[in-house]
């Protein structure tokens, strides 16, 4: 069995008041194995212990949970709501020492758990304190001490989730509301899914090399509603021209310059065979052979074509095309491309006006 290791990606404090809900605190995390490949949907089993004063500490709770990873190795449960292995979680006493969270992992279902992860909690969480403590000292911006009620904390505070995102979760982009998976590759954080944010649609027979455009493969309209609701672009997402791709990417993400299609490509180990361990895996949307498809890093390359400045579109389903923000003239600008009969990931300068795929990079 591989090694596996396990990568926090969030801890997700939902705080409510006695009266209103039960006690729990909604837990995220991402699995991955000892080569940093995510586990997708893997059965596995944790347990969750919370220890007071160290992370070695006494067991104040502790509960295990059954549950399946998703498509992106991704865990959600509430702590709390386990199947109980020691004490009660309503019991805790969370204002007299700090606490720590041990998770532990039992992949195979005999039992036997790994401890794989100790965190300490850094706020407690005020509702559940209330079963303890009615007040709490807090300091004003002057330095002055005062009293709060904790059951008014808790009413405050009902409901608030604080989120700590981390790679390897999902991502909303705000300015549409489209969710893309992501992935931690060494130590860059990629969309997982081709863009597809579209403010505007053209059809293929406009365009040039200075003014941004953006098409869908195969669309010839300028409708974004009915381009959207087209298969290739629920694929693929959004083909565009070089101007258009350098602000395409949402706020604290990027188009990659070609030094960081670089670094991607180096770790997976060379141009020659980091083709292969970014794209989708099968035929589903890869023409056959799809040669060397392993998708081992997790990237999931799709093959969105391009669009030519003829006006053409060509090759869905053989080439994929990524923009980089790197400038190789007047006219052209570097990109990547991988190819259904290689494992290559290669470098290419295309005429601005060409209509590429992106993936976004996180700032």
């Amino acid at each position: 069995m591989k090694q596996i290791t396990f990568f926090l990606a969030a801890i997700i404090l939902a705080i409510t008041t006695m009266a209103q809900a039960p006690q729990g605190i909604n837990y995220q995390t991402v699995i991955r194995d000892g080569d940093g490949n995510i586990l997708p949907d893997t059965e596995i089993s944790l347990q969750m212990t919370i220890r007071t004063g160290a992370p070695d500490g006494a067991v104040v709770y502790a509960e295990t949970h059954d549950a399946t990873t998703n498509a992106f190795g991704l865990v959600n449960l509430v702590i709390g709501y386990g199947v109980p292995q020691s004490n009660a979680f309503a019991d805790i006493n969370w204002g007299n020492a700090e606490k720590y969270l041990e998770t532990a992992i039992d992949l195979d279902g005999s039992g036997s758990y790994t401890i794989i992860g100790v965190t300490q909690f850094l706020s407690v969480p005020y509702a559940f304190e209330s079963n303890h403590s009615r007040s709490i000292t807090l300091m004003d911006e002057n330095g002055n001490e005062y009293e709060v009620s904790v059951d008014t904390l808790g009413n405050l505070f009902a409901g608030l989730i604080i989120e700590d995102w981390v790679c390897g979760n999902p991502f909303t982009d705000t300015r549409d509301g489209q969710t893309y998976g992501t992935v931690q590759i060494d130590d860059q954080c990629w969309m997982a899914e081709n863009l597809a944010y579209l403010p505007e649609v053209s059809p293929s027979s406009q365009g040039n090399n200075t003014d941004p455009y953006y098409y869908v493969y195969n669309y010839q309209g300028s409708d974004v509603t009915l381009a959207k609701a087209t298969a290739n672009y629920q694929t693929y997402g959004v083909l565009y021209n070089w101007p258009s791709s350098l602000d395409a990417c949402p706020a604290d993400w990027h188009l990659p310059a070609d030094a960081e299609w670089t670094a991607l490509t180096t770790y997976l180990g060379g141009e020659g065979v980091a083709g292969g361990k970014m794209k989708e895996i099968g035929t589903s949307h890869w023409n056959s052979p799809n040669t060397g498809a392993t998708n081992s890093c997790g990237f999931t390359g799709l093959p969105g074509g391009y669009r030519l400045t003829s006006g053409t579109f060509n090759y869905v389903g053989d080439f994929g095309y990524f923009w980089s923000s790197s400038e190789y003239s007047t006219t052209n600008a570097w990109s990547r491309y991988m190819y259904n009969y290689t494992d290559n990931a290669d470098s290419y300068n295309g005429t601005k006006g060409y209509g590429h795929s992106v993936r976004c990079l996180k700032d």
